[in-house]
Order: C-alpha cells, then sequence, then structure tokens
C-alpha cells in the first residue's frame, strides 16, 4: 500500500477521533443541563436521608433539589446538602412531624428567588443563564382535602396574576387525575379525580407526563391483602412553559426503602433516556491493522 494511502488512513482517523469527543462533549452537556429533581422523603432526620440524597445527586447530577415531609426543621438539613454541592435554600417550616418543604439549589445555570410561600407550597421566580426567565412553584399538597381546596385557591390566584408568563408546578399533589393512576384497594373516586383536572385547567396547566414506573407512590396493604399504589408526583406547566422547554422531559426515578414516594426528575433540554457514548479511544490493535496493510 503506498505511503500517501496510509497518509489518509491517519487523517481520517484523526478526523473520527475529533468527532467522537465533539459528540461526547456535547451529547453529556445536553444530557445533564437543567435538572430538577423532587421528593417527598418521608423524613430527613436520619443518616439514611444523606446516603440516598447523594445517590440520586451522584447519579443525576440536579441543580435544583426539592425535598418534601422534611418532619424536622428545613434549616438542619443545610450542611449535609451543602456537601453534596447546594449553596442556597429556601424553605417552608414542618409543622411538628408533618409538612416541611426544602429547595437546595447550586445556581450554576438555574437561578431561583422567593416570591412568595404558604405551607402547601413555595413560589419562586427563575432565571436561566441564557435569559429564560419562567416561574416555578414547588407543592406538597396536603393530605386534607380541605387544606387541598386552599392550596388550588392559591394557585389559581397565581394564574390569575401571572400574565401568561412561563410557570412549572412540581411535587406532590396527593391527587390522581384519573381512575387508572391507581391499583389496588377501593375504587378511585371519578369525582375526585374531575375535580384535580379542572383545578389544573383553571390554571391552564397540563400534565407533563413521564417516563418509568407508572405510580409515584407505594401506599398500605388494603383490606384483602392488596397493597395500593397512586400517581400523586407530577410535573404539570402551562402553555408559554411547554413551549418555552419543548423537549422537556420527566422522569420517575427509582424508589428506594427509606421513602414511600418515587423521586420525580425533569430534565429541561435533552432525553433523560439518551445513552452517552463511552469517550472515544484509538485502539492499539488497530496499528496492527494498518501495519498489515503497508505490508
Amino acid at each position: 500500500m503506498a505511503w500517501e494511502t496510509w497518509e489518509m488512513w491517519i487523517r481520517e482517523g484523526h478526523k473520527m477521533v475529533q468527532k467522537k469527543r465533539w459528540l461526547w462533549r456535547h451529547l453529556r452537556g445536553v444530557e445533564m443541563h437543567g435538572i430538577i429533581v423532587t421528593w417527598n422523603c418521608r423524613g430527613a432526620a436520619s443518616k439514611d436521608f444523606f446516603r440516598f440524597s447523594k445517590y440520586y445527586t451522584d447519579i443525576y447530577k440536579p441543580e435544583i433539589l426539592v425535598i418534601m415531609e422534611t418532619r424536622c426543621n428545613p434549616k438542619k438539613l443545610h450542611g449535609a446538602l451543602k456537601k453534596l454541592g447546594f449553596q442556597y435554600f429556601l424553605h417552608v417550616d414542618n409543622v411538628g412531624f408533618s409538612g416541611g418543604i426544602l429547595v437546595a439549589s447550586k445556581e450554576e445555570n438555574i437561578k431561583v428567588s422567593l416570591i412568595s410561600s404558604g405551607d402547601q407550597y413555595i413560589h419562586l421566580q427563575a432565571h436561566n443563564k441564557n435569559g429564560q426567565e419562567w416561574v416555578f412553584i414547588v407543592v406538597y399538597a396536603s393530605p386534607n382535602e380541605g387544606k387541598r381546596k386552599i392550596l388550588w385557591e392559591n394557585l389559581k390566584n397565581i394564574a390569575n396574576a401571572n400574565n401568561n408568563n412561563p410557570w412549572l408546578v412540581a411535587g406532590d399533589f396527593n391527587d390522581i387525575a384519573f381512575a387508572n393512576e391507581k391499583k389496588g384497594g377501593g375504587l378511585a373516586s371519578a369525582k375526585k379525580c374531575g375535580i384535580f383536572r379542572d383545578n389544573m385547567d383553571m390554571c391552564n396547566l397540563s400534565d407533563l407526563g413521564a417516563n418509568g414506573p407508572r405510580f409515584t407512590w407505594r401506599g398500605p396493604i388494603y383490606h384483602g391483602g392488596q397493597r395500593i399504589y397512586e400517581r400523586l408526583d407530577r410535573a404539570i406547566g402551562n402553555e408559554e412553559w411547554r413551549l418555552m422547554f419543548a423537549d422537556v422531559q420527566v422522569k420517575v426515578l427509582t424508589r428506594v426503602s427509606f421513602s414511600d414516594h418515587h423521586p420525580i426528575m425533569i430534565a429541561l433540554t435533552g432525553s433523560i433516556n439518551e445513552r452517552i457514548p463511552k469517550p472515544f479511544r484509538f485502539e492499539s490493535a488497530w496499528w496492527w491493522i494498518i501495519v498489515m496493510l503497508i505490508d
């Protein structure tokens, strides 16, 4: 084989290396940009909370981590979460052993500032690094139907004052929208499902859907031996927000024994299921092929 042909092989191999390296950097950046994780942890006062929080943050690299039902003063969690890279914190206090919402942020690509808060929500203004602005509301709805009604009245007031700005609402709504979002136990109430859907409609909010397990909550064993499962955790957004983040994907993450809720991951850009290619490496064995071809 002529020397010129060998040189062509080397040039093409070099181009391939550069393309593979660019693809690796590009997909890795898309994969990990704008990640929000919300989790009803059912208590954050134990060592297990930190261990599993580290598990989720090491794998998914969220820029914003939302912890619900802390069952302890959220301020006590600042030190542990700082070890995971979070530096900025906003919270709603718990009431005894119930409630409590904590928003932890790294503020690398998304900065959040407090607008208002209540027992069941935190209302935030989000600023993306690229200049995008949108509203983010974290919800931990009460199991009490009357208190949930108050939450939705607050959300409707926010919607009326929102002037069609993009907004996202995510967390534990303690409600289901359809009967097929429940498994086991008694039949789901069609009336309650309808009220939940009507509340979303009146706020111009639509479910973003989700990949992964169908149900987000593992409930108790009902009479007759059936365990109850429901989809209580979700992310919903208005049309303006969905147009701003047209590639958004939501995934229900693996549940750990520490909590009866699955965490929810919201990826603002890119595919959270896309496999990241391995970095390209030139195999030394390939040189033997080149040498044999030259000979």
